[in-house]
């Protein structure tokens, strides 16, 4: 019997710290690990049938969220409802230096937070293309989305 409790517990302890060093919605991760492309992508249509990609931000240190992987017209976007009063959109802003992984590669890009409201509704609606739950003719409030470029 206490070999099962010691050997439950074990599980427990590493089902834990496998969690804290990933990141699983809403828990944030650590640095992000895997391979890192060595080329800059200017299309970004091969991830539009992702579901999910993992966002690192950099500051004050790594850590890594999940985010809904949006493609529109070849740019790669991530968005988030609530935004403003979000700890990653704010860290976005403070350092738009970042790291995307989507289908097992990590990409070195830059964040920008999207202000012209077609390029917003362009990427609302390929958000919306994807969530049945979502309205294609009314962004949320508080919505924000970032235009993510390879660098």
């Amino acid at each position: 019997m206490k070999r099962l409790l010691v050997g439950l517990l074990t599980i427990i302890g590493l089902a834990i710290g496998a969690a804290l060093l990933s990141p699983i919605s809403p828990l944030p991760g650590g640095a992000l690990t895997g391979e890192v492309a060595d080329e800059p992508v200017n299309d970004w249509s091969f991830a539009a049938d992702e579901s999910f990609g993992y966002l690192e931000t950099q500051v004050p240190e790594p850590r890594t969220i999940t985010v809904t992987c949006i493609v529109s017209d070849g740019q790669l976007y991530v968005g988030c409802s609530s935004c403003s009063g979000r700890y990653w959109s704010q860290r976005l802003i403070a350092e738009p230096k970042v790291r995307y992984r989507v289908l097992g590669k990590i990409y070195n890009v830059t964040a920008t937070r999207v202000e012209d409201a077609d390029e917003i509704d362009r990427a609302w609606r390929a958000r919306a293309a994807k969530n049945v739950t979502a309205n294609p003719d009314q962004i949320a409030d508080d919505f924000w989305f970032f235009r993510l470029v390879s660098r």
